[in-house]
């Protein structure tokens, strides 16, 4: 491919997709917008995915491929960043795909605009063949960006800002910053955006729906994955040490870390009571695990007594969070169990999620 420098660089990390893949490949395929590289990472996949990427290859001399030790999707991404040379990063994961033709070009156009570091575009669901709308980031987007509200919604309760898919990331800000996607087993896109809005990543918004994520049960999404609670403790603390690093002028920032605790801690818990057929003793050991940490232990303290929760303008997620916390913090993981299958049979769980219900 000739050294030359282009727009858009668009990083595939793939894995066993070949079921989803050309849908994934042919959407870069239709964009309007053609000024782009397609950098296709393999992850020793034991399906078609390689011989499929090797189709693409032949035909285009936009698409690369590398192929890398099965590492994990984060280690594919930076694996996609080293090799980059667009001005522009787009992440897609090999089983979704980029919205319409023209949102690559919309994209653009609004980063030039505004001179931002990341632009966001909404995002649209495939949930077993249906096309349902997401929680768009209306609901933030208009917020001072030092707003409690923007950062509780953005990276939470709406939670858009926590994925890596559906925007563009200025290249030559990751590289200043050095921010990459750390070693874990899941999570390290929420790492890798919560680094971005610690060293001040300028944000912009499209209204437009610009990418599909599809709901793939074979995804890591999907599984349960006993290891989650060591990751989002180390999510956790190095945000944490960022913050602490930073001084004074981050110590407002320190309620993301206590957030990201709050929803590690009952999501977690709810896989447990689901994965072990509504086990209450594997719910309680979740809990537990959480608030003997010491940071842990900290952060619910301060969601039940402190004064940041009542910054968050969400009045059922402000009164979740203290009354989970101060449970947390008084040891009262019966009655959280008991609280925890309530909201999982009536799918009250469900309806406070981003994606919504499972089925309708």
């Amino acid at each position: 491919m000739p050294d030359r420098t282009i727009k858009i660089s668009v990083i595939v990390p793939v894995y066993n997709e070949g079921k989803y893949l050309k849908e994934a490949l042919d959407s870069v395929f239709k964009q309007s917008f053609t000024d782009w590289e397609l950098i296709l990472v393999d992850n020793m996949s034991k399906d078609n995915s390689l011989s499929i990427c090797e189709s693409y290859a032949r035909t285009d001399d936009r698409v690369c491929i590398y192929k890398e030790e099965k590492n994990g999707a984060g280690a594919a991404r930076n694996a996609g960043m080293k090799m980059a040379r667009g001005e522009y990063l787009c992440f897609l994961d090999a089983d979704d795909c980029l919205a319409g033709t023209d949102i690559l070009q919309k994209l653009t156009e609004q980063m030039e605009r505004q001179q931002a570091d990341i632009v966001v575009c909404n995002y649209e669901r495939n949930w077993n063949g249906r096309l349902l709308p997401a929680a768009g980031h209306e609901a933030f987007s208009l917020l001072d960006r030092e707003e409690e509200d923007f950062r509780f919604k953005g990276f939470f309760s709406v939670g858009t800002l926590s994925y890596v898919w559906g925007r563009l990331y200025r290249k030559a800000f990751l590289d200043e910053h050095s921010i990459c996607f750390q070693n874990l087993a899941y999570a390290e896109d929420k790492l890798f955006n919560l680094q971005c809005y610690l060293y001040q990543a300028k944000f912009g918004f499209m209204d437009d729906i610009g990418y599909t994520y599809r709901k793939n049960d074979d995804s890591i999404s999907y599984q349960y994955k006993p290891e989650s609670a060591k990751c989002w403790l180390q999510i956790a603390h190095t945000v944490q040490e960022l913050i602490t690093a930073g001084g004074s002028a981050y110590r407002d920032y320190e309620g993301m870390v206590r957030y990201t605790l709050f929803f590690a801690a009952f999501f977690d818990a709810k896989m447990e009571y689901v994965e072990h057929g509504k086990s209450m003793k594997a719910v309680r050991k979740t809990l537990r695990t959480y608030e003997r940490d010491v940071l842990g232990h900290k952060c619910f303290q301060k969601l039940a007594f402190g004064k940041e929760v009542s910054r968050i303008s969400q009045g059922l997620w402000k009164v979740m969070m203290r009354g989970f916390s101060f449970g947390m913090h008084c040891h009262m993981f019966g009655l959280l169990a008991l609280g925890i299958k309530f909201l999982i049979d009536l799918r009250i769980d469900e309806r406070l999620s981003d994606t919504g219900l499972r089925e309708e």
